[in-house]
């Protein structure tokens, strides 16, 4: 009896039924030098982070003079903030994975931008318009904080997401990188507390702060829809090698 030979379909990258077999994609690394665009994800995560609560600092002071600085008005912002950003990590998801490049990135921090540049304007007038029985409930500081900060922080909380499509460029260092990632913005967030608290607050006026952040983050927003990042893509390897035939038993080969 002849020994059985190798099924061609297989050999082809089919299962033994004749349909594709499920190969595993690869990563295809994106063209470009990876220190510099790394170094450019990075600070865009650091300017991100930073604006995002330093945004949160500022919020307090801005609506303090309609609903005072109690600690239902930290509450209320510090919800407003925790909720923003479990919706923009869920929608940044979905944008990263039908992202090709960092156009959708560019796109959602040039519109956190104007909505910063626009809260000067529109905030003091909205909160002066609330009856005075949505000032004095608890609640009403909950829904201020809602129309005026939810927009601009979900925007910016899309970012992260984002980001760590743009910066997985390799399977293997998948753990570190996206570390590193969130670990650079964190350090944005702290730099944001901190310089907002000691320096914005005492040296530049409220509007101003805001204003001059919404500034930063329109032309951030702008340089990356001027300067494409391509994503990682990912490519199923090509199925060209056989798979090895079935070792021949002796029994089989003995047999007439």
């Amino acid at each position: 009896m002849p020994p059985p030979r190798a099924n061609p379909s297989l050999a082809r990258g089919m299962d033994c039924r004749g349909t594709p077999a499920m190969v595993p994609p690869a990563l295809r690394p994106p063209p470009g030098g990876t220190t510099m665009r790394l170094m450019a994800l990075y600070l865009t995560s650091i300017v991100c982070g930073f604006c995002m609560m330093a945004l949160e600092i500022l919020g307090g002071r801005f609506i303090q003079p309609a609903f005072g600085s109690s600690i239902d008005v930290w509450a209320a912002i510090i919800s407003v903030f925790i909720l923003s950003l479990s919706i923009g990590y869920v929608i940044g998801g979905r944008i990263a994975d039908r992202a090709t490049s960092n156009a959708p990135l560019g796109w959602v921090i040039a519109a956190a931008g104007v909505f910063y540049c626009l809260m000067p304007w529109y905030g003091m007038p909205f909160m002066e318009a609330l009856g005075e029985g949505i000032k004095t409930a608890r609640w009403g500081v909950l829904l201020a904080a809602l129309i005026l900060y939810l927009a601009p922080s979900l925007l910016l909380g899309t970012v992260s997401p984002i980001l760590v499509k743009l910066v997985f460029t390799n399977a293997a260092h998948v753990g570190r990188t996206t570390g590193t990632l969130y670990a650079i913005g964190s350090l944005g967030n702290v730099l944001g507390v901190l310089i907002a608290d000691y320096l914005l607050l005492v040296y530049f006026s409220l509007n101003s702060n805001i204003f001059w952040m919404g500034v930063i983050l329109g032309a951030l927003g702008l340089a990356h829809l001027a300067i494409r990042v391509p994503a990682a893509s990912a490519v199923a390897p090509p199925t060209t090698g056989a798979l090895p035939a079935p070792a021949t038993g002796a029994a089989g080969g003995a047999s007439a």
